[in-house]
């Protein structure tokens, strides 16, 4: 843990380091050689013994488990990827990491119907005995963990809920009772230490991890600067499935899974299509093979560090930092976590626009809106009389209502 916690040592350099020296003990060891023949701007800095103990004592009063590459529990999946997360914190249900997974993200400023064709897939998946993961995140990641949890007593399959900060830190706020219930019935997963408070540039690195995890990621709805994009790239980066819910063109929240499916990715009208091409995935052992299991005992540094050469671990703390470099998060996404809008506007607190938010193009039954809205009958009426009196949505026959497209 003081290894991957060090200053420059990210994932690909743990690796790097663990292949060559065995234990993390003689990574240690040699860690002034390295420092030494290295040189370079990016200097390896020793996280400190105290500062790793505390975070141990802060996992175990959250009662969190960390599970460290190279563990039994750690998910195979997961472990194949380049950046593969040294060591994680877990609460819940562990064996879900190890079940076949798919990946379900999209838009938070998300529809009704969006958020109710992301829960049908995902109660389909848990039934036929798959884990979803997602981000916990509003609008379609949070529909996605709630309908996983109301099947979880009928089929084999639950959620997996990978944060963007701390194991115990709750965000957004809003999904306390949702977190507990993860908690409880699903499963919680974070790389970060416990009680950190997300920050912007931590989400592009849980999305690497919710595609790690999955043999293909599904698109909902997704804005043109998404986080759910940046998702989506990982998870073809990764050899993953990439699957994508086609939009209309009118609808902003469509143009990121339409751009997927221009750009090769598999449209999904429905579970079948996921399933189908599961069976094919699941097939392809190679996802799966040459995962490490650390020799703890069978290496010592001194055979190692006969070596003086350390330019494949330079390469390696280059390789980290181009990974984490900024591009990877571009402000859109800044404003995206901070202000629960998928485009980067403010957040809309006003109940008329987020009547519009909810609708789509595509007609939505009226009993379905209020029931997304948690609003009264009576208000929604009052307000789609408004709105249609303005010209903004349209009513449709079997009680259904759209938003006329700007």
């Amino acid at each position: 843990m003081r290894l991957a916690r060090s200053v420059n040592v990210g994932p690909v350099t743990f690796r790097k380091l663990m292949d060559r020296f065995g234990t993390a003990r003689n990574a240690i060891d040699a860690l002034p050689d390295i420092i030494a023949r290295t040189g370079g701007k990016r200097r390896i800095a020793l996280a400190s013994r105290d500062d790793t103990i505390a975070e141990i004592d802060r996992g175990r009063a959250c009662g969190a488990k960390p599970i460290i590459w190279g563990d039994p529990e750690y998910p195979a999946m997961l472990a194949a990827i380049e950046d593969a997360p040294a060591y994680f914190y877990a609460l819940g249900r562990i064996e879900l990491l190890n079940q076949p997974t798919i990946g379900i993200v999209g838009a938070r400023n998300a529809s009704a119907n969006g958020c109710s064709f992301a829960r049908r897939l995902s109660m389909a998946l848990c039934e036929a005995g798959y884990s979803v993961a997602s981000g916990m995140a509003r609008g379609i990641d949070g529909a996605v963990h709630d309908a996983c949890l109301s099947v979880t007593a009928t089929g084999n399959g639950g959620t997996i809920a990978v944060l963007g900060g701390g194991v115990d830190v709750i965000y957004p706020r809003e999904h306390d009772k949702l977190y507990r219930n993860l908690c409880k019935n699903g499963c919680v997963i974070s790389e970060m230490p416990p009680g950190l408070t997300p920050q912007a540039r931590h989400f592009p690195r849980r999305n690497r991890i919710i595609s790690g995890l999955s043999h293909g990621v599904v698109v909902v709805e997704a804005g043109r600067n998404s986080g759910s994009l940046i998702t989506a790239r990982f998870a073809g980066e990764q050899g993953r499935d990439v699957f994508a819910v086609p939009g209309s063109p009118t609808d902003p929240r469509a143009a990121g899974p339409n751009s997927l499916i221009r750009d090769g990715a598999i449209l999904c009208d429905s579970v079948d299509v996921i399933l189908d091409a599961l069976q094919v995935s699941q097939r392809n052992n190679h996802l799966g093979e040459g995962i490490h299991h650390f020799d703890v005992n069978s290496r010592t540094a001194t055979a190692n560090r006969a070596a003086d050469d350390f330019s494949d671990i330079a390469k390696s703390i280059d390789r980290d930092a181009q990974i984490n470099r900024p591009e990877n998060a571009p402000e859109t996404i800044d404003n995206q976590e901070q202000t629960g809008s998928d485009t980067g506007h403010v957040a809309i607190d006003d109940e008329t626009d987020r009547i519009l938010e909810l609708l789509s193009v595509s007609p939505l039954m009226i009993d379905q809106l209020i029931r997304a809205s948690k609003l009264p009958a009576d208000v929604i009426s009052t307000m789609l009389i408004e709105l249609e009196l303005a010209g903004r949505v349209e009513r449709h026959p079997g009680n259904r209502v759209s938003r006329i497209a700007e």
